[in-house]
């Protein structure tokens, strides 16, 4: 992620000799050049899936050290998903005079500040793809690997009122350092503040901003000796309290969706709405996690930082960006009364699938519980109530849900 002066010569060579194999390989990415005054001297690289004929989403992917855009497209699986769910996808792409390990310049002071250096330029391309694509503005996300997660970090720091949502997978807190001098010292988890202390230097950025601050996902691998997982801590500690609320999870799941190696944290603000969740993965070090395959929920390529581990983090953060198109709705009323039984909810049916069903806290399911329709008793308390079809193919669809009001 930082500047390792005894490696330069090795990743010089190594990324000369990446950029040749992308340069002989089909690229599905196309440069737009000139889109602005382009302050941090970046190039915009972009992927249409030639299938949007209405206003949809745009996702900022940012790649990590010694990437190029097209590595970071194959490794993470974006574009597959672009294609199936119907969004744009920017890849902002650093430059070796600007970096020789081709890394976003986080660290730097000067990339770190509203409509300068770095940020500047990618704020340019996202304004560039709105006025010449059809986006929905109020759909617009980043997310980013590393050096690039830290560049996300700062984006949705700088420019609250551009994104809905983030994602971060191995970076930290806005301004662990403005200085690559120290960078080394944030990378090993040892900038360590309050969450008020973080929360501050957000706030001083934004002094007239009145609106709601991006959600966000963090991503993590318990075993990264590169960003050491406190990053992720303090990261956490920054994103709840610009949003008011506390540093103490209001939901845990040890095993995400069944995935053993993936605990969730949610931390949820006063009016009970999520605003970060933690992915912490066990039993990896500094990686993108992918689940490499031919289903819809499958995607990305193995390679330098993106390791097959049977979890598509890309898909997960795209379902949480709300950007997913699910195969069908869930069937039922969406009003219900307290202290209520034989709430009857269904999908449709397809042979040999199987279904599983999750509901909120005060929900439960009487009787049959993984089949394509369900019963359930409901106390006081509404929620959201999800179903995920796993065909007889062994693949995953994109869960569906409804939320529903107990009144």
């Amino acid at each position: 992620m930082f500047l390792y002066i005894d490696k330069i010569k090795f990743l010089l060579f190594s990324l000369l000799v990446l950029q040749f194999v992308n340069l002989i390989a089909q690229s599905e990415l196309t440069q737009i050049k000139p889109f602005g005054t382009n302050p941090g001297n970046l190039k915009l690289m972009f992927y249409d899936p030639g299938n949007i004929t209405e206003k949809e989403p745009l996702v900022v992917v940012l790649h990590g050290c010694t990437q190029t855009a097209e590595m970071c497209a194959k490794q993470s699986g974006w574009n597959k998903l672009a294609l199936l769910h119907h969004f744009y996808v920017l890849y902002p792409e650093q430059i070796i005079v600007n970096n020789p390990e081709n890394c976003f310049n986080w660290f730097r002071s000067n990339d770190q500040e509203r409509d300068k250096g770095e940020p500047g330029s990618i704020k340019q391309m996202i304004d560039y793809m709105v006025k010449t694509k059809q986006i929905d503005t109020t759909r617009i996300f980043i997310v980013g690997l590393s050096a690039g997660a830290a560049m996300s970090t700062i984006m949705l720091s700088v420019y609250p009122e551009v994104f809905n949502k983030g994602g971060v997978l191995a970076g930290g807190p806005y301004k662990a350092t403005e200085s690559v001098l120290n960078s080394g010292s944030a990378m090993l988890g040892l900038i360590s503040k309050s969450p008020e202390n973080w929360g501050d230097l957000i706030r001083k950025q934004n002094p007239m901003f009145k609106g709601n601050y991006p959600k966000l996902a963090v991503v993590h691998g318990n075993k990264d000796i590169i960003v050491n997982p406190n990053n992720a801590n303090q990261l956490i500690k920054q994103w709840v309290n610009i949003h008011q609320t506390d540093y103490i999870e209001d939901e845990y799941f040890a095993q995400f969706k069944n995935y053993e190696n993936i605990e969730l944290s949610i931390y949820k603000n006063q009016n009970k709405e999520e605003v970060v969740r933690y992915y912490h993965i066990k039993d990896i070090g500094h990686t993108l996690p992918i689940d490499t395959g031919q289903c819809s929920s499958q995607g990305g390529k193995t390679g330098i930082f993106a390791r097959d581990i049977n979890f598509h983090s890309t898909f997960w953060i795209a379902d949480y960006f709300g950007i997913l198109i699910p195969p069908y709705s869930i069937q039922g009323n969406t009003v219900l009364k307290p202290n209520s039984i034989n709430n009857s909810f269904s999908i449709p049916h397809h042979n040999n699938s199987s279904y599983q069903w999750n509901t909120p806290a005060g929900m439960w399911i009487q009787g049959e519980q993984h089949g394509n329709s369900i019963s359930i008793q409901v106390d006081e308390m509404g929620g959201t109530l999800e179903v995920i079809e796993t065909t007889d193919t062994g693949c995953m669809e994109v869960p569906s849900r409804i939320s529903i009001r107990v009144e």
